[in-house]
């Protein structure tokens, strides 16, 4: 194995924790929730590869090994962003719930 290799299996298994943990923290489909982190660090770094061969005269002066590198920095900054915002939208619904959980309390 290739230090590549090695560094896209750290990636998938961090990224594969991470949605892991969001997904048991607020009671939501473990497994649905894994894949589509995986699943969107995937696209993005095939898209990328996509773009680099379509785009080819874009990108002249860097080597297969820094693109790379650049797709697993953008798969990973795509992933984190679609992380936080599912936190977000989730930790925005507990609070709603918990608010109206509050005022049903002070009703009685």
């Amino acid at each position: 194995m290739n230090l590549t290799s090695v560094l896209l299996l750290i990636i998938l298994i961090t990224i594969g924790w991470a949605y892991h943990s969001l997904a048991k923290r607020y009671n939501r489909s473990v497994i649905l929730y894994m894949v589509l982190g995986v699943g969107t660090f995937i696209f993005v770094v095939l898209l990328n590869a996509l773009l680099y061969t379509f785009f080819e005269f874009i990108s002249n002066n860097v080597d297969k090994a820094t693109h790379r590198y650049i797709a697993f920095f953008l798969g990973i900054l795509v992933a984190v962003l679609i992380h936080y915002a599912l936190e977000k939208k989730w930790l925005k619904e507990k609070n709603i719930e918990a608010e109206e959980a509050i005022e049903e309390i002070g009703k009685d």
